[in-house]
């Protein structure tokens, strides 16, 4: 009894081990900065190229 539970208990581990790789594996490796990052993006649309003073 006390060996089923001992593998049940490592067989737990190595299941949340491996999720744990796993998701971190599906992680974006870099940022992507959109324009809504860009506090001044939605300015320039509506005047040009042209930056708030």
């Amino acid at each position: 009894m006390l060996y089923l539970l001992l593998v049940l208990i490592i067989g737990a581990a190595a299941y949340a081990g491996w999720r744990a790789i796993r998701t971190q594996s599906d992680r974006a490796k870099t940022r992507v900065v959109g324009p809504d990052d860009d506090p001044d993006f939605l300015w320039r649309l509506s005047h040009g190229d042209n930056k708030p003073r």
